[in-house]
C-alpha cells in the first residue's frame, strides 16, 4: 500500500490478504480501504429504479461532490450512503484536471459497496478521460499527482494500471448503461453507432477490452467497430447532439435516428455528460436529449438531474429541486 502523508511516501506491507478483507491506512481522506473487485462487468440495464440522481463530470472536486450528496439525502453526516434504494449515476469524467481525484475514486468505490448492501446502486459510467488516464495520456492531471509519482517513482497511468486495487476496479465498470429511462453514455451515442446494430452488454465488453495504452491508436480512430474507445462517433466523444459542435460530428442527429436509439435499447431519454452545458436541462430544445455537465469546482453550481415519483427535477448542492420544463432548451455548450 502507497499512501501520501503531506507529502511524504508512506510504503506498508501486507501479507495473506483476501477479498473482503479490510485495511486502515495513514490516510485522514481514506481511513480504510476494502480489498477486492469484481472480476466481471456489472450489468448493463436496470429497467426499474424508483429514484435516480445522475451527475457528470466531477473532475476530483471531492469535496464539492460531498456536500451536494449530502444536501441530496444521498449520504449522511459521516458520508455514509443514506438513499435505501435509490440509484446513483455518475456519468464520467470523475477523473483528471481537479486535486482530490484518488480521494474521490476511493469514495465512490465505498459508496459502491455501500448502496448495494442497502438494495441501491451506484452506476459509474467510463468517460474519455477515464479510458486516457488508462492508456496513459495524462494531459490532464493535476500537478499535484505529477509531484505525487515523481515521489512514488511510478507512472501514473500504473498507479492506475490492471495491477493496481484502483486500476482493476476501473476496469469494471461500463460506457452504456440504461436506468429506468435513461440511456447514460458520457459524451453521446451517435446514429453512427446505432447502425451497427449492437446491445449494451457488446458495446461495454468491445470498450472493457481494449481499455489501456496505446492512447489515440491509429487503427481504432478509424474503425468504430473496433474502435469505439477513441472514435470521434463513439460514446466517449461524440458531440452530435449540441447544434454549435453538430457540424464537426456528423451533422445533428435526426428525429429518427434519436428515436432509433432509443428504441433500441428501450429508453425515453438520452442523458450526456461531456459538454459543457450552462443548467441542466434539454438539448436543443428536444426533452429525448438530456444534457448534465455543469462545474463543480463551486459547490453554488453543482447540480444534477433527479427522477422521483415519475418526473424529471434539477437539484443543487442544497437540495432544491427545480422541474425541468419540457419547453425550455439547454444552450449548446462549449
Amino acid at each position: 500500500m502507497i499512501t501520501m502523508v503531506n507529502g511524504e511516501v508512506v510504503r506498508t506491507e501486507h501479507d495473506g490478504i483476501a477479498d473482503g478483507d479490510e485495511l486502515a491506512t495513514p490516510s485522514r481522506a481514506v481511513p480504510v480501504v476494502i480489498v477486492g473487485s469484481s472480476s466481471a462487468l456489472p450489468a448493463a440495464s436496470w429497467p426499474d429504479a424508483a429514484k435516480i440522481l445522475a451527475v457528470s463530470d466531477l473532475e476530483g472536486n471531492r469535496e464539492t461532490f460531498l456536500e451536494f450528496l449530502r444536501g441530496n439525502g444521498v449520504v449522511d453526516d459521516a458520508g455514509q450512503w443514506a438513499w435505501g434504494d435509490g440509484h446513483l449515476v455518475l456519468n464520467g469524467d470523475i477523473v483528471d484536471r481537479g486535486d482530490q481525484v484518488t480521494e474521490l475514486l476511493w469514495l465512490i468505490r465505498r459508496l459502491e459497496r455501500e448502496a448495494r448492501a442497502a438494495g441501491g446502486r451506484v452506476h459509474y459510467v467510463l468517460g474519455n478521460h477515464e479510458s486516457m488516464v488508462m492508456a496513459g495520456d495524462l494531459r490532464y492531471i493535476h500537478p499535484k499527482y505529477r509531484f505525487s509519482t515523481d515521489r512514488i517513482g511510478a507512472s501514473y497511468e500504473d498507479l492506475h494500471g490492471p495491477e493496481s486495487e484502483l486500476g482493476r476496479w476501473l476496469r469494471n465498470h461500463n460506457s452504456v448503461i440504461r436506468v429506468g429511462p435513461f440511456l447514460f453514455v458520457h459524451a453521446g451515442y451517435s446514429p453512427e453507432l446505432d447502425r451497427l446494430g449492437l446491445g449494451l452488454d457488446e458495446i461495454n465488453l468491445t470498450i472493457n477490452a481494449g481499455l489501456g495504452p496505446p492512447a489515440w491508436p491509429a487503427a481504432a480512430k478509424a474503425d468504430l467497430r473496433t474502435g469505439l474507445i477513441w472514435h470521434q462517433q463513439g460514446p466517449h466523444w461524440y458531440r452530435g447532439y449540441f447544434p454549435r459542435h453538430a457540424e464537426g460530428w456528423g451533422g445533428r442527429p435526426t428525429d429518427e435516428e434519436i428515436e432509433s436509439i432509443l428504441s433500441r435499447h428501450g429508453a425515453k431519454h438520452i442523458v450526456v455528460g461531456h459538454t459543457v452545458v450552462d443548467d441542466i436541462g434539454w438539448i436543443d430544445g428536444r426533452p429525448e436529449l438530456i444534457g448534465i455537465d455543469v462545474a463543480w469546482r463551486d459547490p453554488s453550481e453543482a447540480a444534477g438531474l433527479l427522477h422521483q415519483g415519475g418526473r424529471l427535477y434539477r437539484v443543487d448542492a442544497a437540495g432544491r429541486r427545480t422541474p425541468l420544463d419540457p419547453r425550455r432548451a439547454t444552450p449548446s455548450g462549449e
